[in-house]
């Protein structure tokens, strides 16, 4: 527990700069360069997850992840109908094509291997296909809520990281109706609510108070909120000029679905890691694991929000 605490305390010392804080590297942002680097391990770790099973072969691999990256990088194929703040004077590291284009070259690749590659199975294409959407798509959507602002991925992160913290003391204190013990043992229904409960509670309150949490005038205001901004909604669509009840009509139930969808991507990953007999996908940070046993729920969280912020700004623009 120790080295998980001072693991955690380590990331969060690099982690919130990096993602809150508007670092250059030359003409780039360091947070999409931790981003890019993001991609290429976590696809590693599943590719070494997958060799439990069976060896892949050093040509699938360099494909699996060059299209992980692929993936990752055609942001500028989603992010048009979002209208993003991207910071001034820094480039966003993106190709703009149709995202139907890199599911078309993904595919056409992919089912290549079936011919060329004597022991590349359809099981295999099933696994390929997983790492990268599952990769490259969620860390494409965790970097466009950044690109967002600041109060999106906040937002987010709040959502997984509320619900498992109080998922994870409730259920130790109070746990005593297993919820998948074949996926999870340890994981309760008394702790599940309980993280659902209170992710929903604290997220929402940040996402309706937002304004009144971060100042322009207050100590953090300059980091979380120099614009100025009231609610999550604010300036991003109609509904921020709505009053706070109909927001919070809006916000606390996809905070709610977004709490319940954090507890079933950590269930996704521990499904994952049983099938293959693994305790953790890496080792790259004592005490956590991989970077996948970190950021599994956020990165399935990321996903599902870039597609409801996408339809509330189809439906709702400014």
């Amino acid at each position: 527990m120790r080295k998980r605490i001072i693991t955690a305390l380590v990331l969060a010392i690099i982690l919130i700069p990096v993602t809150v804080l508007n670092f250059p590297f030359w003409v780039f942002n360091i947070f999409q360069l931790f981003m890019m680097a993001f991609v290429v391990i976590a696809s590693l770790e599943m590719i070494r997850m997958y060799e439990k099973e069976k060896p892949i072969k050093p040509i699938v691999q360099i494909v699996i992840i060059v299209l992980a990256l692929l993936t990752y990088m055609n942001m500028g194929g989603m992010i048009a109908p979002l209208e993003p703040n991207v910071f001034p004077g820094l480039i966003l590291i993106t190709i703009n094509l149709n995202p139907v284009i890199i599911i078309s070259i993904t595919t056409i690749l992919l089912l290549s291997f079936l011919v060329f590659i004597d022991d590349f199975t359809g099981t295999d294409l099933g696994k390929a296909f997983t790492i990268i959407n599952y990769v490259g798509l969620g860390a494409a959507a965790i970097t466009i809520l950044r690109y967002l602002g600041v109060r999106f991925i906040v937002y987010v992160a709040l959502i997984s990281m509320t619900t498992d913290i109080f998922a994870f003391f409730f259920g130790i204190a109070f746990g005593k109706h297993k919820m998948a013990p074949r996926i999870s043992p340890k994981k309760s229904w008394e702790g599940a609510i309980a993280g659902t409960i209170f992710g929903t509670l604290v997220a929402s309150l940040f996402a309706i108070f937002y304004g009144q949490i971060f100042t322009p005038e207050g100590i953090f205001g300059g980091m979380f909120n120099p614009d100025g901004y009231m609610t999550i909604f604010d300036n991003f669509t109609s509904i921020g000029n709505e009053k706070l009840l109909i927001q919070a009509l809006i916000i606390v139930p996809i905070t709610l679905l977004g709490s319940i969808a954090a507890q079933i991507g950590d269930l996704v990953a521990s499904k994952l890691k049983r099938n293959y007999d693994i305790k953790d996908f890496g080792t790259i940070f004592p005490g956590h694991g991989g970077v996948l046993d970190r950021f599994d729920s956020i990165l399935f969280l990321g996903i599902l929000f870039l597609s409801i912020f996408i339809v509330i700004k189809q439906f709702y623009p400014l």
